[in-house]
């Protein structure tokens, strides 16, 4: 006796049966019995939120079918779950495009937006943003029926149609006054917008593309990885180390400094795409011609003149063709490739350096004297300057002081005229000074003498009566 199998099924379980010729299922709640040679597999059922969405496969008819949620249900004994999918959600600035496998058919769905495949649809690419197009934004599109281009600068939130891409998005292009930029146009002329022009701010159209160089960079110009596109028409540095060979065979390092600029953007990109590497391979062939002429203390004695000279030849069209200009070039370093020649060099840089620092104490210290003995003879000449002053004006002082007293004397023998005898007068007139002499002295902390001739003192004594 065979004793069949049992399943007991909950709510959320379904038991698919198959025989030898058919194929169905029994849905849970419950139990059943299973006869023998018939096979029995339990899954569950499927259970959709509301942002979940599935396609499921009927294996008889080859159809598909979508269930979206929220829901629960079981699936026939005939059919398979292909996937299950997420609601595309889409918000306001967002976009999707959906491809119809059967028909080819693409779609575009914008938000703000729930998006739910059809049963033979799928993405043909990630929901993306919209292109936010403003005065300094542009977008180009390309038409895949026709394959034309477009540029749409209108202000807009911009999403493409079912049969449109979007092929670039573009930045407006802003120029300085010393910046300027080439345009390869699509019939392949290229041409040059500066912006010192009144066309400084603008997009590019279609088919039109912003001609790029790539320029040598680097201490050494050895890698062409500098990318450029605006062209700065100011003077700028640039600089540049090689190797130089003496005419007594002293290998060395140099480096020097260019200050050049670009003055014909039009000749430059006629002739090169890599204006530094050219201008510094030409100068490295010229300065190691002129090297090559001098020893090594020549070169030492007047390194720069050497260079400048090999650069400087007014003869020279190189750079010219070339649409630069080289302002001035200045030697940077110099070093020596062997160590050995290295630290004989260093000695005699270090022994110039001080015969250079000793001639400028000693001129210091001359210039020091010097201002010192300028200052004494300043010195002296004021000094002499015043003793003239002081000797004028006691000259003055005394001729006025002369002139009082003459004035004053003739005064004197004028009130006495004619009473007294000249003589008289006289007599009168130094008995008042010698009076005057006397008060003087007495006013004064000094000491005179007088002889009796000088002063004539009389003494008298008198004599009291006795009763």
């Amino acid at each position: 006796m065979i004793i069949p199998w049992v399943y007991f099924l909950k709510e959320e379980e379904q038991l698919v049966l198959e025989g030898f010729t058919k194929k169905w299922v029994v849905n849970g709640p419950g139990h059943v019995f299973v006869q023998p040679f018939i096979s029995a597999r339990i899954r569950l059922g499927v259970s959709l939120t509301p942002t979940e969405f599935v396609k499921i496969r009927d294996l008889l008819t080859g159809e598909i079918r979508v269930e979206k949620g929220p829901c629960f249900f079981f699936m026939q004994a005939y059919e398979e779950l292909i996937k299950k999918y997420d609601v595309i959600v889409l918000q306001q600035n967002e976009y999707v495009r959906l491809i119809d496998k059967s028909t080819g058919v693409i779609r575009v769905v914008t938000g703000p937006n729930h998006v739910v495949l059809s049963a033979s649809e799928e993405m043909l690419e990630k929901p993306c943003k919209g292109i936010n197009i403003d005065e300094h934004t542009a977008v180009l599109v390309r038409n895949n029926t026709d394959g034309s281009l477009r540029l749409v600068t209108k202000n807009q939130v911009f999403f493409p149609a079912a049969a449109e891409e979007i092929e670039d998005v573009r930045r407006k292009i802003l120029l300085e006054t010393h910046q300027s930029v080439i345009i390869k146009g699509k019939d392949g002329r290229f041409r040059i917008v500066s912006g010192s022009q009144a066309e400084n701010a603008f997009f590019l159209q279609p088919y039109e593309t912003l001609v790029a160089m790539n320029w040598s960079s680097g201490i050494h110009k050895e890698k062409r990885d500098l990318k450029i596109t605006h062209i700065d028409s100011r003077p700028k540095f640039m600089w540049y180390e090689f190797g130089v060979r003496t005419k007594d065979n002293v290998e060395l390092i140099l480096g020097v400094t260019f200050f050049w600029q670009i003055e014909d953007i039009e000749t430059m990109i006629k002739t090169t795409d890599d204006a530094p590497g050219d201008i510094c391979s030409h100068a490295r062939s010229m300065i190691i011609q002129s090297v090559s002429k001098s020893t090594l203390e020549a070169f030492l004695d007047r390194f720069n003149d050497i260079v400048k000279e090999a650069i400087n030849d007014s003869s020279d069209p190189f750079y010219t063709q070339r649409g630069v200009k080289i302002h001035s070039v200045e030697v940077r370093s110099v070093s020596c490739k062997e160590e050995s020649t290295q630290v004989i060099l260093q000695e005699i840089i270090q022994e110039t350096t001080n015969r250079l620092n000793r001639l400028l104490k000693q001129q210091s210290e001359n210039e020091v004297r010097l201002n010192e003995v300028k200052g004494n003879l300043d010195i002296e000449r004021q000094k002499g300057e015043l003793i003239q002053i002081q000797r004028e004006n006691a000259l003055k002082e005394a001729e006025m002081h002369g002139e009082c007293e003459a004035v004053r004397v003739a005064r004197f023998f004028d009130k006495l005229a004619g009473s007294l005898s000249e003589p008289e007068k006289i007599n009168i007139f130094n008995t008042l000074k010698k009076v005057e002499y006397i008060e003087k002295l007495g006013r004064s902390n000094a000491s005179m003498f007088f002889t009796p001739q000088d002063v004539d003192l009389r003494i008298e004594t008198t004599r009291t009566p006795q009763n």
